[in-house]
């Protein structure tokens, strides 16, 4: 799906860093513009923002319920008909189903990564096991096995925020952008309870292919 053919008037949650914080901010769906979209002006406790380039969201599908992972190459301020709007650039993230592993649950939940306690990021949980988890962190290179990494984020908008503490493996590709693989180094009890959660849903869907 590309960017542009998201429905106008959608509303949209964009996970984004600026200035070194983590933001959640809603914005809607204008009209296409380019090669992105225009969306209402997206402010950071009420300053509206000039650039962003480390930023995710998800749109789901109204009919279908089917969900959309976006990674943002870029957020941009326009100026539209004399009025201040932003531009929301990307590409939606698409795994291959050859890349899925059996022991890790596809989650994709949007969340903040810091690696070697530097600038934060934000990223897209791609999956997490008992063992590890993997994140897509965009168009950044250059990390190596032993970096120490530290990812936050939200089961739903209504949970406490949970934290994964892991140690990068190896850095991958995944549909062109840069991905983490790590193996986790602690597990508190609610990320157990998550996870335990996505085996136990794995399980039910195998249990109903197989029926079907």
């Amino acid at each position: 799906m590309k960017i542009y053919d998201i429905a106008q008037a959608t509303q949209i949650t964009v996970n984004m860093v600026h200035k070194g914080k983590n933001y959640t901010v809603e914005t809607t769906v204008l009209t296409r513009y380019g090669d992105g979209v225009l969306v209402t002006p997206i402010t950071c406790n009420g300053e509206l923002i000039d650039i962003c380039n480390s930023a995710n969201f998800e749109y789901t599908e109204e009919y279908t319920g089917i969900k959309h992972m976006f990674h943002v190459d870029n957020i941009s301020r326009v100026d539209f008909a004399g009025s201040d709007f932003h531009v929301i650039s990307g590409k939606e993230i698409v795994l291959a189903d050859n890349m899925r592993k059996a022991e890790r649950y596809n989650v994709q939940l949007m969340g903040t990564c810091v690696v070697n306690q530097k600038k934060p990021l934000s990223v897209i949980i791609q999956d997490i096991s008992m063992r590890g988890f993997s994140v897509i962190i965009g168009k950044v290179e250059g990390y190596k096995p032993g970096d120490r990494v530290k990812v936050e984020f939200l089961k739903s908008a209504a949970d406490r925020k949970m934290t994964l503490y892991g140690t990068l493996v190896r850095e991958f590709k995944i549909g062109g952008l840069t991905a983490l693989g790590c193996e986790m180094k602690t597990v508190d009890p609610r990320v157990l309870g998550f996870i335990m959660e996505k085996k136990n849903a794995h399980k039910k869907q195998m249990q109903s292919a197989a029926v079907g």
